[in-house]
Parts: structure tokens; C-alpha cells; sequence
């Protein structure tokens, strides 16, 4: 059990760190191929591709992969007949799984699979607007039992990357809109609520998907982990609800969105209060949500280990620009008992390194009387 919890928890902090990948404005090719690998490297399976259905030419070609012979990718393609696996999932618009073609008489193996030694397999449908875009799958080279959470781990990253696809089809075709002299301000400003609604409804998905696995976990130990991860996600999704346009970007008014992150860590009635402190800047998609992901660690930190059960304590995080330099910074600081050494395997401020080097910025942890005060500053662009 505690194996397959593992397995899972893997499972879901690739999620999170797709979903915060797709949030940006990569070509589909590039999320495509990112996403093959990612999940080979979770799964161990060496083979994932992304099958394309084109209902003209009923059939689906290979458009990303990993593991695969050269001169697959891009050019290869398979049937969409009920006795292809991929094929079968367009049609059913569900999961198929192949524990064993040896032992299975309802699948053919293809030719291609055949040359690579592929045994079993674990297909899902990519759905955009209700209706099948294609498949993505996984293939290994000896028999595998795929249970629920590989299923669902599947169904997730499909969900994420269908997602993403219907926002560049989205802004493909406001471009189209403008050029052609139409209500290009309307439409766009409707296709991205659309695509707010779809992202925040595939977040919901992963949230769900991360509770059903912590009711399931059996150790204090990873509920912990999943409770953690369900954060993230959601730090995520309240970065969308704060979404608003600029210039033909999007755009999160960052000082809103930390109140709204640092309410929804703290609770209301607690005695460890938490004080906001912001400069009144707009941050890009892509750059609010790993700083929002830093204050949710640090501040998620101090909850956890600055205070003493039940004792009074505050909290405050700070904001602050300085455009003539073209730098903010983020202060997080409690008057606890302060942090003392690192804790050796912790997550936590291992995860606001990342995050600080995705956004090209520097973390530093100020001496204080007490308490702990760190400083995460950062270029406001890249």
C-alpha cells in the first residue's frame, strides 16, 4: 500500500508541475512532447506518444512521442478501427487498457507496436468542447495491470493538455478575428472566461483526484504530502480567478491574489493571524503563479512550524516593486520560534528555490530577533 501511495504522490506532483507548465504560452508541439516525457519518467514506461484523430482521413498519426525509433514521430500513423486500442477510445470517448496482447483477443497489435515489442498498453481520450482531439497513450514491453490511479493519472494529464490546446485554438482564432477587422475585444474576452472555466474545472479535477487518494492513504505521512499538493493546486486555480487582460496578455493583479491565497491558507477564527502588505502591480500569468506558489510555502511553513499548538502569533507578507530597477520582492516573516536548521528531505523550501529560479530571482533569509524573515526578489520580466 504504502508502495502504490508513493507511486501516486509521484503521480500527482507531476501533475502540478504540468498544469503550471501548460499555464504558459508554449507552442502544442513543445506541451505535447513535454508531456510524453514527463510521464514516461513517472510511469518507468519508455513509450508514450500523442495520437491526433483526423476524422477526414479516419485515421490517427503520431504527432509526439518518446521511445520511439526515429522517423516515427510525425510521420507514422495507426487505424481508428473498434480493434485498435486507440482507435476504440475515439469511438467510446474512454480509457482502453491492454494488460497483455498475448493474452487478449479483442485488440489487435499493429505493426508499429509489434517492431517495438510493445505488450500492453493504457490509452485516454484528450476531449476538447466534448468531442474526442485524440489520444494519449502509454505502451510497455512486458505485462502491466494498469489500476485506477494510473488511470486517473492518465485522464488528468489529458484533461490539463486539452486544456491548453483549446487556449492556443483560442488565440489563434482571436488573431484571426483581428485581422479580419472583426469584434476581435469580444470574442476574446469570451473565449478566455471559457477557458478560465475549463482550466479551473480540470484543476477541480486534480483536487478531487488528490482527495480520493488521501482518504485511501493509510500513514499521517502522505495524507500530509497529498494535503500539500492539493494547496499548490489550488494556489493555482485562485491565480485564474484573479485572470484579467492587458494589452493582449494575461495578467494577474498580484496583491489581490495574494490576499486571496493567504485567506484561503489561514484560517479565520486561528490564532496565528496572517497581514498583507502589497504595492499595486500586475505580474504575467506565468510569473504570478510560481511567486504565488512561493508565499503559499512560506507562509504554509510558518502554520506548520513557527508556533506552538494554540499559541498567538502573526504572520506578514510583503510586496513590493521597484520599477526603476524592474525588480520585486516577496517578505515572508512570523515572529515565531523562528526556523532553526533545515530540515533534512523537506519539500517545502526546496520547492521556493525551484520556484525562485524559474522566475530568474534570488531567496535570502534575513537575521531577525525573532522569528524568521525570508526575501524571494525577482526581474518583473524576462
Amino acid at each position: 500500500m504504502e508502495t502504490r501511495l508513493a507511486r501516486l504522490l509521484e503521480y500527482q506532483h507531476a501533475l502540478v508541475a504540468f498544469s503550471g507548465m501548460a499555464l504558459q504560452t508554449l507552442p502544442p508541439e513543445r506541451l505535447m512532447q513535454h508531456a510524453c516525457a514527463q510521464i514516461s519518467r513517472v510511469t518507468h514506461i519508455k513509450h508514450t506518444k500523442v495520437l491526433r484523430y483526423r476524422p477526414r482521413n479516419g485515421d490517427l498519426p503520431i504527432i509526439a512521442g518518446v521511445g520511439w525509433k526515429p522517423g516515427v514521430v510525425g510521420t507514422a500513423t495507426l487505424p481508428m478501427d473498434a480493434a485498435s486500442p486507440p482507435g476504440r477510445s475515439i469511438q467510446t470517448g474512454a480509457a482502453v487498457a491492454v494488460e497483455d496482447f498475448a493474452n487478449d483477443t479483442e485488440f489487435r497489435v499493429s505493426p508499429l507496436l509489434r517492431e517495438h515489442g510493445i505488450v500492453a498498453l493504457l490509452n485516454v481520450p484528450i476531449m476538447i468542447d466534448g468531442q474526442s482531439w485524440g489520444v494519449l497513450e502509454v505502451d510497455a514491453n512486458k505485462p502491466r495491470a494498469f489500476d485506477e490511479g494510473d488511470i486517473g493519472f492518465l485522464t488528468a494529464f489529458a484533461n490539463v493538455m486539452g486544456t491548453a490546446l483549446a487556449r492556443h485554438e483560442a488565440q489563434q482564432q482571436v488573431l484571426r478575428s483581428a485581422q479580419e477587422h472583426t469584434k476581435a475585444e469580444a470574442v476574446w474576452n469570451a473565449l478566455v472566461a471559457e477557458l478560465r472555466h475549463r482550466t479551473k474545472n480540470n484543476l477541480q479535477t486534480i483536487v478531487s483526484f488528490l482527495s480520493v487518494q488521501r482518504r485511501s492513504a493509510t500513514s499521517e505521512e502522505t495524507k500530509s504530502r497529498l494535503s500539500s499538493v492539493m494547496e499548490r493546486v489550488h494556489a493555482i486555480a485562485l491565480a485564474h480567478d484573479q485572470l484579467s487582460l492587458k494589452e493582449g496578455m494575461s495578467h494577474v493583479e498580484f496583491g489581490n491574489y495574494l490576499r486571496s491565497l493567504c485567506a484561503n491558507i489561514a484560517p479565520h477564527d486561528g490564532p496565528v493571524t496572517v497581514l498583507v502588505e502589497a504595492s499595486a502591480a500586475t505580474l504575467p500569468l506565468d510569473r504570478a503563479v510560481p511567486a504565488g506558489l512561493i508565499v503559499n510555502e512560506l507562509v504554509t511553513n510558518a502554520f506548520k512550524y513557527a508556533f506552538e499548538d494554540g499559541k498567538e502569533g502573526s504572520v506578514r507578507v510583503c510586496f513590493s516593486v521597484d520599477p526603476g530597477a524592474g525588480e520585486a520582492c516577496i517578505v515572508v516573516e512570523d515572529n515565531g520560534k523562528g526556523m532553526g536548521p533545515r530540515r533534512e528531505g523537506g519539500l517545502g523550501l526546496t520547492l521556493v528555490d525551484t520556484f525562485a529560479r524559474q522566475l530568474a530571482g534570488h531567496v535570502a533569509h534575513d537575521p531577525v530577533e525573532k522569528g524568521t524573515r525570508t526575501r524571494v526578489c525577482f526581474p518583473l520580466a524576462m
